[in-house]
């Protein structure tokens, strides 16, 4: 079976004065693992940041703080992480003792076809903030995210079917959480530095 994967990727960039970033992406894959109508999967994503500490209204912050910017981005994303072959059913070489004058036969894998999978999706939310203060030398940010797969391809035991299972595109699971990273750079001398990092 073939196992072939066709991709276009745009990016579009937009910068107005360091102070408010925007980028945009769209992501189209083909792939040969499934059938005519759901070779193809969308993944658009869009990103933006605020960099406040250059509005006007920070200007008496900028003898100490360095930079200090809002993110926030949503994204999707696809999976087609499976073995190829499994829209129509393949067949094996088995050996055999049982057939008259022959050692082997063709049969049936143990895998059930499935000609209705499609792509496995992932969809990503995040807001964070980043700042950097005295010189460079800290620095820190705190991120929260949520992330939703769906149509997940899953390998799903089939008993009493002649098979022992069939790839099918099943459930959903979700993962969040909050993450803080911060980090000093406590000594930046031109022999020797330290820098302390610390992330929960």
């Amino acid at each position: 079976p073939d196992n072939k994967l066709l991709s276009f990727f745009g990016r579009l960039n937009y910068d107005f004065k360091s102070r408010y970033l925007f980028s945009g992406t769209f992501r189209a894959d083909g792939s040969s693992k499934f059938s005519e109508g759901n070779k193809w999967g969308y993944f658009p994503s869009a990103a933006f940041a605020w960099r406040i500490s250059e509005e006007q209204f920070m200007e008496s912050t900028r003898n100490w703080l360095d930079d200090l910017k809002l993110r926030l981005s949503y994204g999707t994303a696809g999976n087609n992480n499976i073995p190829p072959g499994q829209m129509a059913q393949t067949l094996d070489v088995r050996a055999t003792t049982w057939v008259n004058r022959f050692n082997s036969f063709w049969a049936g894998t143990t895998t059930m076809a499935n000609p209705d999978l499609k792509w496995e999706t992932t969809v990503t939310r995040n807001a964070g903030l980043d700042f950097t203060m005295l010189g460079g030398r800290f620095s820190a940010s705190l991120e929260g995210y949520i992330n939703n797969t769906k149509d997940l391809l899953i390998k799903f035991p089939t008993p009493g079917t002649g098979y022992n299972d069939q790839y099918r595109n099943m459930g959903e699971t979700q993962n969040r959480g909050i993450e803080a990273t911060a980090n000093w750079i406590a000594v930046n001398n031109p022999n020797f530095g330290l820098t302390i990092s610390a992330n929960i």
